[in-house]
């Protein structure tokens, strides 16, 4: 258990009316000029969320594809008004070949590109008066962050409605990130197809790396590009301002299309593709505190729920001081 990397994302999450390609555009029409918020709340989304992915849905972009089924969502007491649930999607890639092997016998499965693996997740709801902060649990790279909000807004659509989810970003210097950037390797990419038939049953190209370029962000010469990146992640500015502007400081780099990044989290390093930075922004490290506390109680998903809490609050504090 200690080899997986344990952390959480939060996310501050509303809803609110599609501004444009609205099915329901002349109904929903004044409450669209008006900016008026959907009266619609996460206990709502759970339902439907529920209903919509019970038999599984499929994200085209992530190419993934997410499940909920209805006991799989568990309901925690309440706190200072605050409603609270535990959801359990299963979740994980679809539309490509894979093989399972039994660990005690060696025998092996094989499942064509119509099946789909999906394992277990944990995201912690909690829904106030005015919106709702999802935190979600993520083991080493797995998450299902991205085709959750895919597959909601797919299903969201047709009333009208999106999701919107804007990452928390702990208020704090650079100095004082617990993700630290080491190293940047700046890529070409193309598209290419694979000789594989199995990798193109989808017509689906296959991205090639060509050549890359790496920088070590520890050395002085490459400050700048590190300044960069740590403001990226305290969301000074955006991901495609800050390309141009690495591009910018590094000579011949004008095909350059795509990046991966190495952050040190801990004592661990984790690459990370640029289109995945958010998956490293506002990570919160909680590796160790969790494998210590678990084997204190034996109880994972006990230990789990309480250190989300305790995040929950920590956010809610932080945001009552920065709105003071």
């Amino acid at each position: 258990m200690m080899a997986r990397i344990e952390t959480l994302s939060a996310y501050r999450c509303t809803f609110s009316y599609l501004q444009r390609n609205n099915p329901l555009k002349e109904e929903l029409q004044e409450k669209i000029k008006a900016d008026i918020p959907p009266e619609y709340t996460f206990a709502d989304f759970i339902e439907d969320f529920c209903k919509a992915t019970s038999s599984l849905a499929k994200g085209e972009v992530t190419e993934r594809a997410i499940m909920l089924l209805e006991e799989n969502v568990y309901s925690r007491p309440s706190e200072s008004g605050v409603k609270k649930w535990r959801i359990v999607p299963y979740a994980g890639k679809q539309g490509k070949p894979f093989r399972i092997i039994k660990t005690t016998t060696g025998k092996k499965y094989d499942f064509g590109s119509d099946s789909a693996a999906l394992y277990e997740h944990n995201i912690f709801v909690y829904q106030d008066e005015d919106s709702a902060i999802l935190i979600f649990h993520r083991q080493s790279g797995s998450g299902c962050k991205s085709v959750f909000l895919e597959v909601a807004n797919k299903m969201l659509r047709q009333k009208g409605i999106k999701l919107n989810m804007e990452l928390y970003l702990p208020l704090v210097s650079p100095e004082d990130l617990d993700v630290i950037p080491t190293k940047i390797q700046l890529q070409f990419v193309r598209d290419s197809t694979s000789t594989d038939i199995a990798e193109n049953t989808h017509k689906k190209k296959q991205r090639e790396v060509v050549k890359e370029l790496g920088l070590n962000l520890g050395s002085y010469e490459n400050n700048a590009i590190k300044d960069i990146l740590r403001s990226v992640q305290i969301g000074k500015i955006d991901r495609a301002v800050a390309f141009a502007r690495i591009k910018a400081e590094c000579p011949d780099a004008k095909d350059y299309n795509d990046a991966k990044i190495f952050f040190r989290v801990g004592k661990r390093i984790c690459p990370v593709q640029w289109n995945e930075f958010d998956s490293i922004m506002g990570v919160y490290d909680i590796t160790d505190r969790l494998h210590q506390r678990f084997r204190s109680s034996g109880d994972f998903i006990g230990e789990l729920s309480a250190i989300s809490d305790e995040y929950y609050k920590s956010i809610i504090k932080e945001e009552d001081v920065n709105a003071g």
